[in-house]
């Protein structure tokens, strides 16, 4: 991994959502930095989520070795893409990383060569992870592209998984938002909702998420009168990608599903409670936004999102892009 070219550090050790959403500024990261050692420092079980992105060096969280060596280097920049009030340096002694311009998001205070930008609730957030290569005099026009590709093994796994030749539409689910409950509509919610949009259209339905929220989907399960594929905690990211890519829709909180599916082109509901959807909104142009006027998401109520999720499929380009404000709930049988 060592080498005489300067070097340049990214740190995203983040969750899923932030780092989809930092895809179009490790792009112009991986364009700009040509003749430089690139090296992608995320959190545990994210590679899968960067097959392909062979410009970068990958450090893991946990791999001391490489942590190691990645650390007895002098960076000629840093970038921290955390979005906390802490910088990178705070975990280590002081000294300890080596660099020239650290590059990041503005905290209560600034270190030595710190470049920083502040961050709005006005932008969306890919747009002010964009922002940080603009500190650097890095011309930006546009979104720059990028693609999220999956491995032969992550989508042999995903159709070990999940029979996709059933004929109906694929409609996928992703209750979770383990770092935050209030971003979280009730499991008997996302149960009304199966239960009503079935009624109305069969379709093949499947729960998605890591293995931190089983406990949602054995709840949503256990709620229904018939069965439906939970998939939480089975499907690694890279799996998880390839049953998005082929799902008909997504119906998802605010989360890293919630981000994938936008990224990837899938029609995607978004439900947001306490986040700011402006902010927080997924890439992409096949989003619709349903944001409880409270800010609780236990106001949305399932009936709405069903009828909004039929009327999705049946003219889509009609809902594209909306951000609509869910009226009150009424009941959710």
């Amino acid at each position: 991994m060592q080498s005489d070219r300067p070097s340049v550090l990214v740190v995203h050790r983040e969750g899923v959502g932030d780092n989809v959403l930092s895809m179009p500024l490790l792009s112009i990261i991986s364009s700009a930095f040509r003749d430089h050692e690139r090296y992608l420092w995320l959190g545990r079980g994210r590679r899968d989520l960067f097959f392909g992105w062979d410009t970068f060096h990958f450090v893991d969280d946990g791999d001391n070795q490489t942590i190691r060596t990645v650390l007895s280097r002098h960076h000629q920049f840093v970038f921290d893409l955390g979005t906390s009030s802490k910088h990178i340096t705070d975990r280590f002694f002081q000294g300890e990383l080596k660099y020239g311009t650290y590059v990041g998001f503005a905290k209560p205070r600034l270190i030595p060569r710190e470049v920083s930008v502040p961050r709005s609730p006005e932008i969306p957030m890919w747009q002010q992870f964009v922002s940080l290569a603009s500190t650097l005099g890095i011309a930006l026009d546009g979104i720059p592209d990028f693609g999220i590709q999956t491995s032969a093994l992550s989508e042999s796994y995903a159709e070990m998984l999940l029979n996709f030749s059933t004929g109906s539409p694929l409609i996928c689910l992703a209750p979770g938002a383990h770092c935050d409950h209030r971003k979280r509509w009730p499991p008997e919610y996302f149960a009304a909702f199966i239960r009503e949009f079935r009624m109305n259209r069969p379709s093949h339905f499947v729960l998605v998420g890591d293995r931190l929220e089983m406990e949602i989907g054995d709840a949503i399960t256990g709620l229904l009168e018939f069965e439906i594929d939970n998939l939480i905690g089975l499907t690694p990211l890279g799996s998880l990608v390839s049953i998005l890519r082929q799902s008909t829709l997504l119906v998802a909180n605010d989360n890293g599903a919630m981000h994938l599916g936008g990224a990837l082109g899938t029609p995607t509901i978004c439900l947001f409670g306490p986040t700011n959807p402006t902010m927080y909104a997924p890439m992409g142009t096949r989003n619709t936004i349903i944001v409880a006027n409270s800010g609780n998401i236990t106001d949305i109520d399932p009936s709405y999102v069903a009828k909004i999720s039929a009327a999705l499929m049946e003219q889509s380009s009609h809902y594209h892009g909306l951000i609509l404000q869910a009226p009150s709930k009424l009941t959710a049988q």
